[in-house]
């Protein structure tokens, strides 16, 4: 009975940092990091966009696929809501808006 604690306790000990590294890479939820690589080759910058942020970095081999690996901070698409927004944006917001 101790001794099957001591499995079990064990095992989490060792398991456990490994899951929190796993889910830290779990996935990005879009191919925009592979496809921003498609027609570039290894250590050439890259771009894409995903949700309102665009990412920068370098075309780096991941299990034998070239993917953009982000190595600068992210660019905020969206104005922050201090920021002022030109006039003509907020007109044609405005007009989107009223059409719907």
């Amino acid at each position: 009975m101790k001794s099957n604690f001591l499995i079990k306790l064990f095992s989490t000990c060792l398991l456990l940092p490994t899951s929190f590294a796993t889910l830290s890479h779990a996935g990005h939820g879009t191919q925009a990091p592979w496809q921003a690589c498609e027609e570039k080759q290894l250590n050439q910058t890259c771009s894409y966009e995903s949700h309102d942020a665009k990412a920068t970095g370098t075309c780096q081999a991941m299990n034998q696929v070239l993917m953009c690996v982000r190595n600068q901070p992210l660019e905020k698409l969206l104005p922050k809501p201090t920021e002022k927004v030109a006039e003509s944006n907020v007109k044609s917001v405005k007009a989107e808006q009223h059409d719907h």
